[in-house]
């Protein structure tokens, strides 16, 4: 056998296995926890510290004369006409179901459009429905946050006394306009800290470099999030909104916007409260249509899958027995 006895291959078999599973072991880690900041993260690491911009185009159609019972803050980007058109025609348009004695607003969240044609199109649509409030930032997921934030800038000293309630949610959502409304004659009122929606607590980090929500440990290396309100959208008072800009001050930005808000929350002293008529789940079109009766907030709808549970809740809605009820104590 030459120079290699049996035991001597033996133990070389064992070196090249344990090599191999060594080298298998550093691979998978690697794999599925990466090694670090992404280039995402490190540029968002480098820019989050700029957190003033220029308002490119502001809503004219939100009444400044008289008191606005609530403001639907829809966060979009410059390329979701459809959505936004989808939002009009259905419950973020006028006469959506709001009631009578109701002032309702909509106004959507944009950043910047990179290319002139694309502003050019959010420009044509500000000037038909005036209800675009756009920042001089670029469009990206992580910059999600700091939309929040000049949103919050911009509520306080311009829409502070006019709007006692905020829906802060996305353009792929149907809102329950009238439900939210009732739903909000049951608090004390504006002037008291309101935050509610559906509450995750006990949530951790997402150390899967792929995935969306990936967090590296450079950048959150504690326990658990503080409790915070995700999904379709949440509901602040005028109050919860003064004091968030307020934590805000002390708070880095994060780059999920719904923890960062937690984490504003924490340092304000201000509750998540959990609310079961919003879904912690997602629009499916093959269940039937009163599966989601009594929900007040339903994330993930397509354009036509808006109008076509829109077109049913406004004509059958109410032949449904409601899932979910509103809860009397607020």
């Amino acid at each position: 056998m030459g120079r290699w006895s049996v035991p001597g291959l033996r133990r070389a078999r064992t070196r090249a296995w344990a090599l191999a599973l060594c080298a298998g072991l550093v691979f998978g880690v690697v794999f599925l926890y990466g090694t670090g900041p992404s280039e995402l993260h490190r540029a968002f690491l480098l820019s989050r510290h700029v957190q003033t911009y220029p308002v490119l185009l502001r809503p004219r159609t939100c009444p400044s004369s008289r008191t606005l019972t609530l403001l639907l803050a829809v966060k979009s980007h410059v390329g979701h006409r459809e959505n936004r058109a989808a939002l009009r025609d259905t419950w973020g348009g006028a006469g959506s179901g709001a009631g009578a004695g109701a002032a309702v607003c909509t106004v959507f969240l944009l950043g910047r459009a990179e290319q002139g044609a694309d502003q050019a199109a959010v420009l044509e649509e500000s000037r038909r429905h005036g209800d675009i409030l756009q920042w001089d930032f670029r469009e990206s997921f992580f910059n999600v946050t700091l939309k929040e934030l000049l949103f919050w800038r911009w509520f306080c000293p311009e829409r502070l006394g006019a709007a006692r309630y905020v829906l802060r949610t996305d353009d792929d959502v149907f809102v329950d306009v009238g439900g939210v409304l009732a739903l909000l004659r049951l608090h004390r009122g504006p002037a008291h800290p309101l935050y509610l929606g559906h509450a995750f607590v006990g949530t951790y980090p997402v150390r899967l470099w792929w995935n969306k929500y990936y967090v590296p440990q450079s950048l959150y290396h504690g326990g658990p999030y503080p409790p915070y309100l995700g999904g379709g959208g949440y509901l602040v008072s005028q109050e919860t909104v003064r004091l968030l800009l307020g934590a805000s001050a002390s708070v880095p930005l994060f780059p999920i916007d719904d923890v960062y808000v937690g984490m504003c929350a924490r340092v304000a002293n201000v509750t998540a409260q959990p609310h079961p008529a919003f879904l912690p789940f997602e629009f499916a079109p093959s269940l039937p249509p009163c599966t989601y009766a009594g929900v007040l907030v339903l994330h993930r709808l397509e354009p036509q899958h808006l109008r076509q549970y829109w077109s049913f809740y406004k004509s059958q809605g109410h032949t449904c027995s409601p899932a979910v009820t509103i809860h009397p104590s607020l």
